[in-house]
C-alpha cells in the first residue's frame, strides 16, 4: 500500500497573500528560534531537558514545529524573498478542561487557557531583529483575527511574561486587556518575569 503523503506545508483557514505565506518544512529551523525567542527562552530550556548531554535540542525545536504543522496548527510566515522575517502560531482552543500536569513548565499556562475555552488561542507572534518596526508583527495580529473570524470564534486569546513589555505594549496598542494571571513555574529555568498574563479581545 502507499504510505501516506507527508505534509509539507501547513494548512490555512483563510487565503494569504505575499509577503505572507504558510509555514514549510523548510522553515522549521528558523520558526524554533523565534518560537523560543517568544518564549523567553523557556522552550530551549525544555528541548535541552528533552535532549539530554549528549543531544542536539535545536534539532529537537526545529522537530516540533514540524509536529505542529502536521497537528493542524495554523502558522503562517512573513516571506518577502529572503526567507523567513516573522512567524503566526495559532490554534483553537476546545470547549472541555485542559487537562493540568500535577506540575511543570507549561502548567500555569494551560490553567489561563482553561480560562477562556473556545477562544482562538494565538501561540506566537515573532520577528527576526533584522526585520522589526516594520509592521510585520501587527500585520500578523491582523491576519490572526482574520483566521479566527473565519473559525467563527468571538474572543481572541494569548499568554505572555509580565517581563515582555514590547510584546505587552503591541498587544495593548492592538486592543488586547488583561483578563487574568498565574505564577510562572520556572523549575531549573531563569528566564525573565514573575507571572504569566493572559490577554484578550473580543471580536
Amino acid at each position: 500500500m502507499p504510505g501516506t503523503p507527508t505534509l509539507t506545508e501547513a494548512a490555512c483557514p483563510i487565503p494569504l497573500a505575499p509577503p505572507l505565506r504558510p509555514f514549510r518544512r523548510e522553515d522549521a529551523a528558523v520558526v524554533a528560534r523565534l518560537n523560543n525567542a517568544a518564549s523567553g527562552g523557556l522552550h530551549l530550556h525544555r528541548w535541552q531537558e528533552m535532549a539530554g548531554a549528549e543531544g542536539d535540542p535545536w534539532e529537537i525545536g526545529r522537530l516540533r514545529q514540524i509536529g505542529r504543522m502536521e497537528d493542524g496548527q495554523t502558522m503562517v510566515v512573513v516571506d518577502r524573498g529572503e526567507g523567513v522575517e516573522a512567524v503566526l502560531l495559532g490554534n483553537p482552543i476546545g470547549l472541555e478542561p485542559l487537562e493540568l500536569p500535577e506540575a511543570g513548565l507549561y502548567r500555569s499556562v494551560l490553567e489561563l487557557q482553561n480560562l477562556v475555552l473556545g477562544s482562538w488561542y494565538l501561540n506566537d507572534v515573532a520577528t527576526v531583529e533584522s526585520a522589526r518596526r516594520q509592521g510585520l508583527a501587527r500585520r500578523l495580529l491582523d491576519t490572526a483575527e482574520a483566521i479566527a473570524r473565519a473559525g467563527r470564534h468571538d474572543l481572541i486569546c494569548l499568554v505572555v511574561s509580565d517581563a515582555n513589555a514590547p510584546a505587552r505594549a503591541l498587544y495593548a496598542a492592538d486592543g488586547y486587556t488583561e483578563r487574568a494571571r498565574r505564577p510562572i513555574f520556572k523549575g531549573g529555568w531563569d528566564g525573565p518575569g514573575n507571572d504569566w498574563i493572559l490577554l484578550t479581545k473580543r471580536l
